[in-house]
Order: C-alpha cells, then structure tokens, then sequence
C-alpha cells in the first residue's frame, strides 16, 4: 500500500486554491448586494504576504461634492456618506486600524461635532481642506487612555531613572506614566496657583514585573507620606497635516485641536483661524512638535490662547511657525482642579510671534521650564511684555523683540534661574525686569543689543546671583539704566550706555557684585552709586 504524505505546505496550497475557486464561484452567481460576497478582494501573486485587508494599507478618503460627503476605504468600498460632514469624516476615522491614515480632499467640511481619534492615526489635507466650525467644542479631539495607577513600593528621590509599584499590570515599553504627589509645586504663590501639586509626565523604557524604568531623571522627590502616586497612560501618536480650522469668532467659545495622552505627535502645515477660546490645547502630552503652522485670531478675554501648553506635558516643540493677533501666542497652563503636574521642556523656536491684549509669551507661575531661541516677537499694541516668564527655568536666546516691555519675572516662584542672552530689543519700553516677588538663584543679561529702548535696560532685585555683560544699550532713559539690589554675588560688566540723559548704573544692598569696564556718553555712564559694596571699580 502506496502512502502519500501532505506536507503543511502542499496543505496550504491546496486550501488557499479551495477558497480562490469558491470566491470565483460565488462572483460569478447572483448575490444580493447587502451580502459579504459583494466585497471584492484583488488578486494578490503573493496571497500569504499579502493577507492583510488593502484598508489597512492605504489611507481612507473623505471628498466632498456639493453637499454630499464621501468617505471611502482603500478598496474603493463607500464606508459613509451623506450630508454630515463630521459623521461621514468620524466614521473614516472609526473605520482606519490604529496607526491608519485619514486623508481629506480639498473642499470645506461643516463641522457640527468633535472628530474624536482614539487611536494613532494621521489626519492628512489634500489641497488644504477647510475644516468649518459649526460647534464651540473642539473640532478635533485626539486622546490616548488613562489605564490604572498605582502606589509606589516606597518614596522615589529626585534623579531617580526607576520607580516600583505595587501593580505594573498593563503597562509596556513605549506608554507614559505620570508620577506626583500631594507637595504643592508653588507655596509662595498667594492666588489660583497655590493649589498646583507636584507631578511630572515620563516614558516608559521597560517594565520588569512591578519595576519601572523611564527615560529621563524625575526633577522632584514623591513621597508616601505625601500620597505619592503613578498613573499609567496608554498614549496615542497623532499627526495632523495640511488642514485650515476656521472657527466661528476670534473673540467666542471656539476651540481648535485638543491632543491630551498623546506620544510623538505632529501638527504641522495647518492654519487655525478665530478660535478665540483656544487654537491648539497641549494636555498631558509627551513629545508633540507644532511646525510650520499659522495660528491667528484667539482673543476671547482670560483666554484667547494659539498654543496652550497644559498640565504635565513634557518635549513640546513649537517651531517655524506663525502666531499672530492671539491674546497670548504661546502660554504654559495648569488648573487646580482638573490637572496633575505642571509643563516642562517647551522649546519656542524660529516661529513670528505678535501678541495682542495681554502677553505675547506667557508662562503661568506653573512651569519647569522652557526655551525661547531665534524668534521675533512682538506686540499689536506694544504695550504688554513680549516674554512673561512664570516658569523656574527660562532661556531666552537669539531673539529679536520690538515694540512691547520686553522680559519679565512673573509672581512668586522659589529659585528661578532667568538668562537673556544674545537678543536684539528694538523700541521697547524696557529690556529686562525681574522686580516682582520670588526668589531667583541665577540671573543672566548678557550680549544683548538694546536700540532705542525708552526707560531702563535691566533691573533686578531678587537674584542671589547676577551676571549683566557685554550688552549694548541707547535710549533717552534719565534714571538707572542697570538697577541690581540685594545680589549676594556676580558682576556688571564691559556695557555700553549710549544716549541716557544719565547713564546710571545702581548697585544697592549687594555683597560681592563687581562693576567694571562700563563705558557710555552719559554724565555718569560707566558710573556706578553703591552700598553695601566692597567690590566696585571701573
């Protein structure tokens, strides 16, 4: 007796030939449209390389002709369609796996209802579709899911890489975890912002049974005396490219697009337009890039926000871009009541940055950190500061300002360290400001051109440490042009006073603050009155 055997390959040939030969049957009968036989398949050389479903390939469509709405799927099949042009886009965006591609085709979309993605997914325009506000909610929303959390095995230190937990159950490489405690971040603050408690946004690079490890140093100590606490967040990357948002007044409750749980996510080439409550909501996300974008037109009073940088969100970079006509282009947010953690590692770059109503830039008292490098900034009106920093630590480099009052400290915040460095002030109304109340560890004003400024160029009052060199300052100010009180240390040095009635360099109540080098055409320029003193010269 002759045996033949089957190998699993021949198996599998002889099967796939089977369903090839029972779908060609079942084309070529009479099938009722509603029936699963109507979806066509195309013929793949390849069937097993190729099995995945072509929708998963190849982005979705949504088009619009008339008043009628399309969303289609990569096989050509109609997914939606109809009169509702935030539905039939809802559905395209249901409809894509997670990391899938919407594409919408040129033409204007009446939006009704949010766009909500819960799933990595880009949102691509083809020839700048116009996204039309017809809702005071968000028109896009794009959020990941707040998992589980769970309580620390024992206190984390400051600097630490690695927390364990009593139940990583559902945590992976890649989510986020936000870690905070019961510590109010900013207890000199005497308002709104004294109720912020300490937290910060990580990614997760591993999770060994409970023990965590995540990609950067924690700033703070969490305690379990203080209810120290981890969250686990499965993120979602976003990209959304090429698409106008045109909401329904720069100065109503019109908000643009709101990321929040988001990982390595992009808006880019968009333009937002009268959004006056806010253009762009940045929420508990971690690394998010805003490039190439124009944003205009957010003025509602105690809002009017074109990016808002919110709670924990950490690596948020805006760059190459325009903000214009926003009562506040660029501002780092918390609430009390609905965030944990404050933002840090915001990075302002190359963008052109013209305020109106209130600051151009401005960091509530609730802010790690942030950087400002190579921009133009300005002012509508020129009457508000162009850079209001309540964060801890600030750099503001290589930035042209004009026509507003320049840099400020903003409120109470413990142990600030502010530098100016390298910046071009154009006919503002002063340079450099750092009066207000706090305490700052390190204050640098160094390189700076400053023309035709029309009151002082630097006071401080609050810095234990102050380095004031090498600017170049010329205006018709007739009082001090540099004021430094209460320093414990630092020098003002080799600056060059042009133009004031006086020329004034003021040194009150310092320890150690060396004043040399200083030259100018005023009376007193180079000059310097002090107390308290023992190192002055010139």
């Amino acid at each position: 007796l002759e045996v033949t055997c089957i190998t699993p390959k021949v198996l599998w040939i002889l099967c796939v030939g089977a369903i090839l030969a029972f779908g060609q049957a079942a084309a070529a009968a009479d099938v009722a449209p509603n029936e699963t036989a109507n979806i066509t398949t195309p013929v793949m050389e390849n069937t097993l390389e190729n099995s995945t479903s072509l929708v998963n390939t190849t982005p979705a469509t949504v088009a619009v002709e008339g008043s009628a709405y399309t969303a289609t799927a990569g096989n050509g099949d109609v997914i939606a369609s109809g009169s509702n042009a935030a539905s039939v886009i809802q559905a395209a965006v249901d409809f894509v796996p997670d990391g899938g591609v919407v594409e919408i085709q040129q033409g204007t979309y009446p939006i009704a209802s949010t766009i909500t993605a819960k799933k990595s997914i880009t949102l691509r325009g083809i020839g700048m579709p116009v996204f039309k506000s017809a809702t005071k909610d968000y028109l896009i929303e794009c959020k990941g899911t707040l998992l589980a959390s769970s309580a620390p095995a024992e206190d984390v230190p400051a600097n630490s890489t690695m927390v364990r937990v009593n139940d990583a159950s559902g945590l992976a490489a890649g989510d986020l975890i936000l870690i905070f405690d019961t510590t109010q971040w900013n207890p000199d603050d005497d308002g709104w912002y004294q109720r912020m408690k300490t937290g910060e946004l990580h990614r997760v690079q591993s999770v060994t049974e409970n023990e965590i490890a995540f990609d950067d140093p924690l700033l703070h100590t969490y305690s379990l005396s203080k209810n120290a606490n981890v969250q686990f967040i499965k993120p979602v990357s976003v990209t959304i490219e090429g698409i106008t948002i045109l909401g329904g007044s720069k100065s109503g409750d019109y908000s643009g697009i709101s990321l929040r749980y988001t990982i390595d996510s992009t808006l880019r080439d968009c333009h937002i337009d009268s959004c006056g409550l806010r253009a762009t909501h940045i929420m508990d996300c971690y690394e998010t890039t805003i490039a190439h974008c124009t944003i205009e037109n957010a003025e509602k009073k105690g809002y009017g926000y074109g990016v808002d940088v919110h709670s924990s969100s950490a690596y948020t970079r805006i760059i190459d871009s325009t903000i214009d006509r926003c009562r506040h282009c660029i501002t780092h947010v918390a609430h009390p009541g609905s965030s944990i953690g404050v933002p840090r590692e915001t990075f302002i770059e190359r963008n052109y940055l013209r305020g109106s109503i209130a600051h151009t830039i401005d960091a509530h008292p609730c802010a790690e950190s942030w950087y400002i490098y190579n921009n133009e900034i300005t002012h509508l009106y020129g009457n508000k500061y162009l850079v209001n920093n309540g964060a801890k630590y600030c750099e503001v480099k290589g930035n042209t300002l004009h026509d507003g009052f320049g840099c400020r400290k903003r409120q109470d915040i413990r142990d600030i360290t502010f530098i100016i460095e390298n910046n071009t002030f154009i006919d503002v109304k002063q340079c450099a400001d750092t009066t207000d109340r706090g305490t700052m560890r390190y204050f640098e004003f160094s390189n700076n051109t400053c023309t035709d400024c029309q009151n002082f160029m630097v006071k401080s009052t609050i810095a234990d440490d102050v380095r004031i060199a090498g600017n170049t300052y010329s205006g018709s100010h007739g009082g001090e042009v540099i004021l430094v009180k209460n320093a414990d240390q630092g020098s003002i040095e080799e600056n060059s006073i042009e133009g004031s009635l006086d020329g004034r360099i003021s040194v009150q109540g310092c320890m150690d603050v060396l004043v040399k080098g200083n030259t100018g055409t005023g009376d007193q320029a180079g000059n310097a009155t002090a107390s308290n003193q023992p190192a002055l010269q010139n």
